[in-house]
C-alpha cells in the first residue's frame, strides 16, 4: 500500500505545480525529486537516472526530433504552405468544421513525440470562422491527433505490443481499429459541437477570401496552384513515414532530412535558415521533454514500477484487471502508451501468452492513461501553443475516455 502513497504524492505535487501555472519541465523535475526522496534515495540511484537520461542516445533523438518538428512547423507556417494546403483541401472537405478535425487526424498518422505542435497552427487557422476558446481548439488538436493510437500499424506502441505478445500485427490491428472509429465518432459528437461553432460574421474566413500575413488572398493562393500546396503540405509527412518505415531511419534523422530538403526546395536564404533555427528553439518545450525523460528513468531507478507490480500481485483481483490497471497507471505516470507496453506487456505475456483479449484491455487502458497524463508531450505542446488551461483541455478528454473504457469493459470484461 505504501507504493500507492508514493505514486499519489508524486502525482499530487506535479498536478499542484501545473495548477499554479508552473511550466511542465519544472513540475516534472519536482515530481522526480520527490519520488526519489521517498524511495530509499541513494547517490547511486540518482547517478543512474541522471547518467541514463543524458547518455542514452534515445534522449537526444527525441529532443532533436522534437526540434526538427518545430523547424518544419515554422517553415510551413511562414511560407504560407499551411494556408495554401487548407485552401486546396476545402473543395474536397466542404466544411471548416470537418477541416478542424481533419488536419490533426491526418498529421496524427505520423507518429512523432510532441507532433501535435505541427497540426496546432492548422487548427488555429481553420478555427478563425468560429468563436472557439483556446481550450476548445486545444482539445480538437489533441484528441483527433491521437485517434490512430489504437490501430495504426506504424505506431510504436502497436508494434511493441504485437512483438511482445506474439500476436500477429495484422490480427492486433484488425481487433483494435474499431476503437479508432469509436474515437472519431465520439470526438465529432462531443468536441465538434457547442455554441462556439456558430459562425462569427465579422471574423475573417481564412478559407475563403482571407488575406494572409504576406498580403495574399486565398483566391490568389488557389490561382497559383492548389496542387502545389497540396503536395508541399502532404509531401513532408509522407516522406517522413517512408524514411522511418521503409528505411528504418530514426525520427530525428528522417525529420532533419525532410526539413533540409524543404529548405533547399524553397530556396531558403542563409538569413531565413538562421531565423528558422532560432525561432524553432522553444526552450520550455525542450526542457519539458528532458524533464519527462528524466522522470521516466527515475521511475525505473527508484524501483517504483517493480513495487507496483508486487502490490497488484498481492491483492485479490483478477490478473487481467490488475494488468489493465497497471497499464493505465504506468501510462498516466509516463504520458506514453509505449512506456506502459514496455513495462506491463512482458508480464502480461507471461500470464496470458498470445491472449488477444487481455492485450486489448491493457493497451486501451494504456492509451487512456497516456491521454489523461499531464506528462503527455502532445498535451503539453498543445496547451503551450494555444495558451490554454491544461486541466480544462482534459475535462472532455476524461469524458471520452470513460465512454471508451466502458465500451471496452462491456465487450472484453463482462
Amino acid at each position: 500500500m505504501f507504493v500507492i502513497a508514493k505514486i499519489s504524492a508524486t502525482l499530487t505535487i506535479v498536478v499542484w505545480f501545473l495548477r499554479k501555472k508552473i511550466q511542465i519541465g519544472h513540475a516534472m523535475l519536482a515530481g522526480s525529486v520527490l519520488l526519489f526522496l521517498i524511495s530509499s534515495p541513494t547517490l547511486e540511484k540518482a547517478g543512474t537516472a541522471i547518467q541514463t537520461t543524458l547518455q542514452e542516445i534515445g534522449t537526444w533523438e527525441v529532443v532533436l526530433a522534437m526540434y526538427f518538428v518545430m523547424c518544419l512547423e515554422h517553415l510551413l507556417r511562414t511560407t504560407g504552405i499551411i494556408k495554401g494546403f487548407m485552401t486546396s483541401m476545402k473543395p474536397l472537405l466542404r466544411s471548416e468544421r470537418v477541416l478542424l478535425a481533419f488536419m490533426p487526424a491526418f498529421l496524427g498518422l505520423l507518429p512523432s513525440l510532441g507532433g501535435a505542435i505541427f497540426s496546432a497552427p492548422m487548427v488555429e487557422q481553420a478555427s478563425k470562422k468560429y468563436s472557439l476558446s483556446p481550450e476548445k481548439k486545444a482539445t480538437i488538436n489533441y484528441w483527433f491527433r491521437h485517434v490512430w493510437e489504437y490501430g495504426n500499424p506504424i505506431i510504436p506502441g502497436v508494434l511493441l505490443a504485437s512483438q511482445i505478445t506474439a500476436i500477429p500485427l495484422g490480427t492486433f490491428v484488425a481487433n483494435m481499429i474499431v476503437y479508432t472509429l469509436i474515437a472519431l465518432l465520439l470526438g465529432v459528437g462531443v468536441i465538434l459541437t457547442g455554441k462556439g461553432f456558430q459562425s462569427v460574421s465579422d471574423a475573417p474566413n481564412l478559407l475563403d477570401n482571407n488575406v494572409d500575413s504576406n498580403g495574399a488572398s486565398a483566391d490568389s493562393i488557389e490561382s497559383k496552384g492548389s496542387l502545389r500546396y497540396f503536395f508541399l503540405g502532404v509531401g513532408p509527412i509522407l516522406v517522413n513515414i517512408i524514411l522511418v518505415v521503409a528505411f528504418g531511419l530514426s525520427a530525428a534523422l528522417s525529420m532533419g532530412i525532410v526539413v533540409l530538403g524543404m529548405a533547399i526546395h524553397l530556396r531558403f536564404t542563409k538569413g531565413q535558415l538562421i531565423t528558422m533555427l532560432q525561432e524553432a528553439f522553444e526552450k520550455k518545450i525542450l526542457w519539458g521533454v528532458l524533464s519527462i525523460l528524466f522522470f521516466q528513468h527515475v521511475l525505473t531507478a527508484s524501483g517504483i514500477v517493480q513495487e507496483l507490480m508486487v502490490f497488484f500481485q498481492g491483492i485479490n483481483i483478477p490478473v487481467a484487471i490488475m494488468l489493465g490497471i497497471g497499464s493505465l497507471i504506468v501510462a498516466l505516470l509516463t504520458g506514453s502508451p509505449q512506456g506502459a507496453v514496455a513495462v506491463i506487456f512482458p508480464i502480461l505475456s507471461a500470464f496470458y501468452p498470445g491472449n488477444l483479449e487481455t492485450a486489448t484491455v491493457a493497451y486501451i487502458m494504456a492509451i487512456a492513461g497516456a491521454m489523461l497524463s499531464p506528462a503527455h508531450l502532445c498535451l503539453i505542446v498543445t496547451a503551450e501553443y494555444f495558451k490554454a488551461d491544461l486541466f480544462k483541455i482534459l475535462k472532455p478528454v476524461l469524458l471520452l475516455e470513460i465512454i471508451i473504457l466502458s465500451l471496452m469493459a462491456a465487450v472484453h470484461l463482462i
